[in-house]
C-alpha cells in the first residue's frame, strides 16, 4: 500500500484518504486526531487496518520530543470502524451529546438572590472568555482554550445577537452564562460558588424565553457525558432530551 496527498493506493488504485489534525487541549493533552475511510468497494480487505497503522506512524513521528502528554484520537461512526479501532486498542475517552428541547414561550425565570441579569453587549465579551478559561480550562474531556481573538471570531461568525444571551452578574463579577445563537448554544458556564443555586437553571430559562421571542421553538446544546459537573442532569431537569451520541476514541501514543 502507498500514500499521497491524503490518498491510499494499492496497485495505483486509489481504495481510500486518509488525513490527520493536531491541536493541544487544556489539560496537556497533544491530540493527534486520525481521519480518513476505505472507499466502499474496497472494504473488508484488511485496507482499514494497514491505513490506521500507516497515520500511526505518522503521528509517531510528528509527536517525538513534543511536550505534554501526547494521544491518538479516532471518531469512528460506523460499527465496522468501531470494531477496527478497539481491536487496534482504542477505547473511549468521551461521549459528547447533542440535546434538543421543544420550547413552551414560558417567561418564567427563577433567578437566585444576589445575582441579576443585565443586557449583554460587546463589551461582556472579555468576561464570557476569561469565565469560559476559568470553569472549563481544567477539564479532561477534550477542552480546547481558544485565544480571545478566536473566541471573537466564533461570536463574529456563529453568535452575534447579544439578545439571546444570558448574563447573570454579582455585583461587577460574571457569575453565570449562556451563549447562544437561533441553533445552538455552545457556552452555559456558572462560576463554582455559584453552583448549585439554581442559577444555571435560571439562565437557561431566560435563554429559552429569549429565542421564543426571537422566533426559535426548539434549543439544541451539545454536552459530555462524563461531565464530573453532572450537565446532563442539570439539562434532563430543565426539559432537554439526548438525540444524538458522538463517541470519541483515544489511545496512549507508546512510550509517551
Amino acid at each position: 500500500m502507498e500514500f499521497a496527498d491524503g490518498r491510499a493506493y494499492v496497485d495505483g488504485i486509489e481504495v481510500g484518504t486518509t488525513g490527520m489534525r493536531c491541536w493541544d487541549e487544556a489539560d496537556g493533552t497533544r491530540l493527534y486526531l486520525l481521519t480518513g475511510q476505505v472507499h466502499l468497494a474496497y472494504q473488508e480487505r484488511g485496507y482499514g487496518r494497514r491505513v490506521l497503522a500507516w497515520q500511526e506512524e505518522r503521528a509517531r513521528e510528528a509527536a517525538a520530543g513534543s511536550p505534554g502528554t501526547a494521544m491518538f484520537g479516532t471518531n469512528p461512526v460506523s460499527e465496522r470502524d468501531v470494531a477496527l479501532v478497539r481491536a487496534a486498542g482504542y477505547r473511549v475517552a468521551f461521549t459528547r451529546v447533542r440535546m434538543t428541547m421543544e420550547l413552551t414561550g414560558s417567561g418564567r425565570v427563577a433567578l437566585p438572590a444576589g445575582v441579576v441579569l443585565r443586557p449583554a453587549s460587546e463589551a461582556d465579551h472579555r468576561a464570557v472568555f476569561e469565565g469560559n478559561a476559568e470553569v472549563f480550562g481544567g477539564s479532561s474531556l477534550g477542552y480546547v482554550q481558544d485565544s480571545f481573538e478566536e473566541f471573537e471570531q466564533d461570536v463574529a461568525d456563529d453568535f452575534p445577537d447579544h439578545g439571546l444571551w444570558s448574563l447573570a452578574w454579582d455585583g461587577d463579577r460574571l457569575a453565570g452564562w449562556v451563549v447562544s445563537g437561533r441553533d445552538d448554544t455552545p457556552w452555559v458556564g456558572v462560576r463554582a460558588d455559584w453552583r448549585r443555586r439554581g442559577l444555571a437553571t435560571a439562565l437557561l430559562q431566560a435563554n429559552h424565553a429569549a429565542l421564543w421571542k426571537s422566533g426559535v421553538r426548539a434549543a439544541s446544546l451539545w454536552t459530555v457525558l462524563e461531565n464530573p459537573t453532572g450537565s446532563v442532569a442539570l439539562y434532563e431537569r430543565a426539559g432537554y432530551r439526548i438525540v444524538e451520541r458522538q463517541e470519541r476514541y483515544r489511545k496512549p501514543i507508546d512510550g509517551r
